[in-house]
């Protein structure tokens, strides 16, 4: 009976002892899975962080390579190097590698892009200052060389204008142009049918700046169908390069003053009646004018 008594005590004593076991076991567990979820929470707020912290790297990087987009330049240099950062660019948003390998690439780049940026930026806005200066340089020669254009044209058309002066300055007049008709007897008649001969008068008019001397004139007589009178032996004149056909001509010796001057045509043939006109003509140049109606 006592065997028996002391057998049921250790038993007791041993069942005691499991409880305690397994109650520290489900203690230790129980703040094992506490601290497993700990674990895990702190895991997964920092998965979730890396994962903000990488799409955030990534969208700046993606800004970056849009602003390397949006720089402009003629610069080739310049483009060649952009377009090799923006492939670097493409490369690390396309590593295949665990989130935390990541953001330290992205990292390590991200300051070195961000200067070399800042490095083209600074050289492209130099660039489009300098260009900007050429060309408002290169607009302010172009006004000076319009400037100059004019200028030149301006004394071009100066300089013909004081040749014309010159010209016109130089060049005799020609000026109370009379025709009269001669009979044989050489009185004037007012009858065509009895003239032989027609006497045009004028006078050459004083010009103090013309060269003194000889000079001949040409009379062209055109008759109302406009035919020239012309003696057989036909004598021309040469106006603006072109031979015309003259009816006669006189060389007078010319002193800068008035100087009164005939000359006479020898009518070969038979007039008909109408408006006979009579032009003047010296070195080239017209230097009279008048018509006459003749009966």
């Amino acid at each position: 009976m006592a065997e028996n008594k002391s057998k049921v005590g250790v038993l007791v004593g041993l069942l005691g002892l499991l409880v305690v076991v397994l109650i520290v076991a489900i203690y230790m567990l129980l703040d094992i899975r506490k601290e497993l979820n700990s674990v895990s929470r702190e895991l997964a707020e920092k998965t979730e962080f890396f994962k903000m912290e990488k799409d955030s790297l990534e969208r700046e990087l993606r800004t970056i390579y849009f602003q390397y987009d949006s720089l402009e330049t003629d610069n080739v240099t310049i483009q060649k190097e952009m377009k090799l950062q923006q492939e670097k660019i493409e490369r690390l948003l396309a590593l295949q590698a665990d989130d935390a390998y990541k953001i330290k690439m992205y990292k390590r780049e991200m300051e070195t892009l961000r200067s070399v940026l800042r490095s083209y930026i600074v050289q492209i806005d130099s660039l489009n200052l300098k260009n900007q200066a050429l060309m408002a340089e290169n607009l302010q020669l172009k006004n000076v060389e319009r400037k100059l254009q004019t200028e030149k044209t301006q004394l071009q058309e100066d300089k013909a204008q004081l040749e014309e002066l010159k010209d016109m300055a130089v060049t005799l007049q020609a000026s109370d142009i009379a025709l009269f008709l001669l009979n044989k007897r050489d009185n004037e008649t007012r009858r065509l049918r009895t003239a032989e001969i027609i006497r045009v008068d004028f006078i050459l008019r004083a010009n103090q700046v013309a060269t003194p001397g000889e000079k001949t004139i040409f009379m062209r007589i055109i008759r109302p169908d406009t035919i020239v009178l012309a003696s057989s032996e036909l004598e021309m004149l040469e106006i603006n390069g072109e031979q015309i056909p003259a009816t006669a001509s006189r060389t007078v010796n010319y002193e800068n003053s008035d100087l009164p001057v005939a000359i006479y045509w020898t009518i070969n043939g038979e007039l008909s009646p109408g408006e006979y006109k009579v032009e003047l003509y010296l070195d080239g140049r017209m230097i009279g004018l008048s018509s006459f109606l003749l009966k």
